[in-house]
């Protein structure tokens, strides 16, 4: 049997933390799946199996030189833990656990996973800076490297000019029997009433890279055109402070629902008519695909990377394209908003009446929804995880 160490921050809310945990549920018998957690101090939300290892024994948040003790202790411990079998491989997920990963590199095999668009998502800041020097000078160090978008290979290979041989793309896959026996289960009893109207709804972390002011902000128009709207925000994040702020300026708070992390979000999602991702950047967006598989129309930014090559496959070369309704397409594109933080009071901007018109005309039009339903279910057949394990299988079964 196989040792394979999954390095994640948690095993909570999250795209990543979902991949590992349907990895370590699913790869073969040949491989034991040991899930080394960054975070000591957070709930276990999604299952897995396997072993699960701690490296943070400690909550040192608030002071900078702590900080940074923690993070050398968990480098110390990363090391002495990969000591013990050098044959296992690590692989490791999101930036900060890549990271980590690589300060503790020994003799083991060592596998990156990349998960966003990272040219996109580093800017030109002093923290981008670091960012961009450490992918560059430090991720050509590991054997191997998993991207999760074709559209992500390319900007490693580009932009940090990372070895184009060392570099997989396998796409994020889904367990859609298993999703769509979770979307059937009935909401709970306090929300049935939103979803007696017609609903529009997202997934994802309250952050700045999923742009939900812009959705909000959209959706104050869809709210003129169609009074009996809701929408439903899913998820957890330092922006809920603002993004509440912002429905009550708008007058929304009635419409709009934030029900915070939620185990089963499937059920949430099959009940509503559409899905809208208003995302700035992503790497191969879980949520929208999920939403896909619960078989409701999509609505998605072209941001890179990931949502053209979902719902325009045909189309991912093009530098430009056009936006909005396109019946060749899985779901309907949209351009990305300009990430400013308008008052209550500014008038929407080009793309976000964009959003906003297109959301309107899917709702108010039954046939391009069942249209675009069947798109969806049509698509995410591509990803389904059970034709894509193997991937992974032999990818992490390889003699490095």
């Amino acid at each position: 049997m196989k040792k394979i160490n999954f390095i994640i921050p948690t095993l909570s809310s999250g795209g990543a933390e979902r991949v590992v945990s349907n990895l370590s549920l699913l790869l073969n018998d040949d491989f034991h799946c040991n899930i080394i957690l960054l975070n000591y101090d957070t709930e276990i939300m999604y299952p897995y199996k396997g072993t699960i290892e701690y490296l943070d024994k400690e909550n040192h948040r608030g002071n900078f030189f702590l900080k940074i003790k923690t993070i050398i202790m968990k480098i110390y411990r990363l090391k002495k833990s990969k000591q013990k079998d050098t044959s296992a491989v690590t692989i490791s997920f999101l930036e900060y656990p890549n990271l980590i990963n690589i300060l503790s590199h020994g003799k083991e095999p060592m596998i990156l996973s990349v998960r966003n668009h990272m040219s996109t998502k580093h800017g030109k800041n002093l923290k981008g800076i670091i960012w961009n020097y450490s992918i560059k000078h430090l991720y050509p160090k590991a054997n191997k490297i998993v991207a999760v978008s074709k559209e992500i290979k390319k900007d490693l290979i580009n932009n940090y000019q990372l070895d184009e041989s060392k570099i997989k793309v396998i796409y994020n896959s889904y367990p859609i029997e298993k999703i769509q026996e979770l979307s059937i289960v009935d909401v709970d009893s306090e929300y049935v009433d939103i979803f007696n109207h017609p609903v529009v709804i997202t997934v994802g972390r309250l952050n700045a890279q999923k742009g939900h002011w812009h959705l909000i902000r959209s959706f104050s128009r869809v709210k003129k055109n169609i009074p009996d709207a809701k929408l439903v925000i899913l998820g957890e994040g330092n922006m809920e402070n603002y993004l509440k702020n912002l429905a009550i300026e708008l007058n929304l708070k009635k419409d709009i629902h934030f029900l915070g992390f939620q185990k089963n979000p499937f059920k949430f999602i099959s009940k509503s008519k559409i899905f809208v991702l208003s995302s700035f950047h992503e790497g191969f967006p879980n949520a929208l695909a999920e939403a896909m598989a619960c078989g409701i129309p999509v609505l998605s930014t072209d941001c890179l990377s990931g949502p053209r090559e979902i719902l325009a496959p045909d189309e991912f070369h093009k530098q430009e394209i056009v936006y909005g309704l396109n019946k060749d397409r899985y779901g309907v594109l949209l351009p990305v908003c300009d990430g400013k933080r308008y008052s209550s009071d500014y008038p929407l901007s080009k793309e976000e009446l964009t959003m906003a018109e297109s959301i309107i005309t899917v709702l108010n039009d039954e046939e391009m929804r069942k249209y675009f339903s069947k798109q969806s279910l049509s698509r995410i057949k591509d990803f389904e995880i059970k034709n894509l394990i193997s991937e992974w299988e032999n990818i992490l079964g390889e003699k490095f």
